[in-house]
């Protein structure tokens, strides 16, 4: 039976290029991604430095995620930039193949020339969006729910930097077999998708705010055709920005409660629930933490003293003696 399960099953023998470069393009920036995650888990080891913005106004300086490679790098030499490299790699791959065999059992409709197009009605127009948009909100679901698991493994992989542990980076696959024994005896076997309902709220409102967007414009707005090419990367990074706190709130409700030392206090507060994090996150202006690659300010208490800023530390709050 579990052969005839392999045959319909039918796992490609080869890599389609586009998938080979996207997993290459992910290995060469897998530093930017770790230092990324740990500055969405609130991970700050370099102190602010006083600084101005672009305006001249004082401020204090956070370091670029480029100089946050270097730290890492510094204090774990390069093996520390490549955390959690191993379950990322198989995410993106099994979300390939998850979505490819989704297109094989639900097919999208064919594409229409823009004659055709011209020919339909607005109505028309709107009930192949709305389909084609649920279609691909299903799609992105499926791929979510079956790779949360290995999201999971990646995200406490990186974490692992803050306590210096190893449960989830340590044996011969790469984290994968050491990192499923790790979360479900910490967790249990649903510690596998801790964070997936953020980060499927995000991802799923991702492809429905981005199609939506993209439709407006081109149906409404735009006429010139070749200019019709480049709306979907806009109304892609559009989303992108509306969407990243939940991508925030995913990856530090991965980490909370998760056994590791970043997903308690001090370096993070217990949270109950994702809506949790989110509400904390966003009292605290938290929520878009990690979506700057170069200019990074500190928002945190700081006092202002002659011309200097400073923040503010709790041996400032100590009586004198």
């Amino acid at each position: 039976m579990f052969q005839i399960a392999m045959e319909k099953l039918e796992i490609p023998q080869e890599i389609p290029v586009g998938l080979a470069f996207k997993l290459g393009m992910s290995v060469l920036a897998h530093p930017l991604e770790v230092s990324k995650v740990l500055i969405q888990l609130g991970h700050e080891p370099v102190a602010p430095r006083a600084t101005r913005t672009l305006l001249g106004k004082p401020a204090l300086s956070l370091p670029s995620v480029f100089q946050y490679c270097g730290y890492i790098r510094r204090r774990e030499g390069w093996s520390g930039l490549f955390r959690g490299i191993t379950p990322r790699i198989s995410s993106i791959a099994l979300q390939s193949f998850t979505a490819a065999k989704f297109d094989e059992m639900v097919p999208p409709e064919a594409e229409l020339s823009e004659e055709d197009t011209s020919k339909l009605t607005d109505e028309e127009k709107l009930h192949r969006f709305l389909k084609a948009t649920l279609r691909d909100m299903a799609n992105k679901t499926v791929c979510v729910i079956v790779s949360q698991p290995l999201q999971v493994l990646t995200v406490r992989a990186i974490a692992e930097f803050v306590g210096g542990e190893h449960k989830y980076s340590s044996d011969i696959s790469g984290g994968i077999f050491s990192g499923i024994m790790s979360t479900v005896q910490d967790n249990g076997i649903f510690g596998l998708w801790s964070g997936v309902m953020p980060r499927l709220i995000g991802e799923v409102s991702l492809v429905a705010v981005s199609a939506s967007i993209t439709f407006l414009i081109n149906t409404y707005l735009l006429k010139d055709t070749e200019m019709k090419k480049f709306t979907s990367n806009f109304s892609n990074y559009i989303a992108q920005s509306l969407t990243y706190p939940f991508q925030v709130v995913g990856n530090c409700m991965v980490v909370s409660r998760s056994g590791l030392a970043a997903g308690y206090p001090p370096f993070m507060p217990m949270y109950i629930s994702w809506t949790d994090c989110f509400s904390h996150l966003k009292s605290q202006t938290q929520l878009k933490r990690g979506s700057s690659l170069f200019f990074r300010y500190y928002t945190g208490p700081q006092v202002l003293v002659g011309d200097r800023i400073m923040p503010v530390s709790s041996n400032m709050l100590k009586p004198p003696k």
